[in-house]
């Protein structure tokens, strides 16, 4: 009862200040979706922030840490998806559509995929890392987005991947290969 009159409360306070966005969260402060709890992170501090501050502790390697880092990310994803019964066919592109649908991270689009061979081919429209690199004033190689794509399709494949970048304009274009 507490948390629920706090979050009335909360309401009723932005609505006073003028914020009167419609709320993510459940009546008990958490977004929930595949039954997991997620939160959302401003496009100035995640992931370019991040990896500078990370940077400026530790080096370079922050940007390697960052791909690693979504990689293992992009792996329990994808496991957790063919563990709930979904085809591995359809893993990925239930993964895009969530990212695009409930997350916002990007709108990405597979080109060609072929599981036998190893072989992913995607365009990736209005990324988060790009606009979190725009928003401080950084490029971005893109190892978070990478790692992640990287990860889920290892695990489609069962094998190491590779992947390269290149950017056209605002696309991202990602190739990702059987090591």
């Amino acid at each position: 009862m507490e948390i629920k009159r706090t979050l009335e409360g909360y309401k009723a306070l932005l609505k006073k200040i003028g914020i009167n966005e419609t709320p993510f969260t459940n009546d008990e402060g958490k977004i929930m979706l595949l039954g997991r709890r997620w939160v959302l992170l401003d496009v100035d501090y995640f992931p370019e922030f991040m990896i500078h501050v990370t940077e400026q502790i530790v080096g370079p390697i922050a940007k390697e840490f960052t791909y690693w880092f979504g990689y293992a990310y992009g792996e329990k994803v994808a496991e957790r998806q063919i563990e709930m019964g979904v085809p591995k066919e359809y893993v990925l592109p239930s993964i895009f559509a969530m990212a695009a649908l409930f997350a916002g991270w990007s709108v990405t689009k597979i080109d060609k995929m072929d599981l036998e061979k190893g072989y992913l081919k995607v365009h990736s429209y209005n990324n988060f890392e790009l606009d979190s690199a725009k928003a401080v004033g950084r490029k971005t190689n893109f190892k978070f987005t990478r790692g992640v794509v990287d990860g889920i399709f290892s695990v489609l494949i069962g094998a190491k991947t590779q992947s390269k970048v290149t950017l056209e304009g605002d696309t991202i274009i990602m190739e990702i290969t059987k090591r």
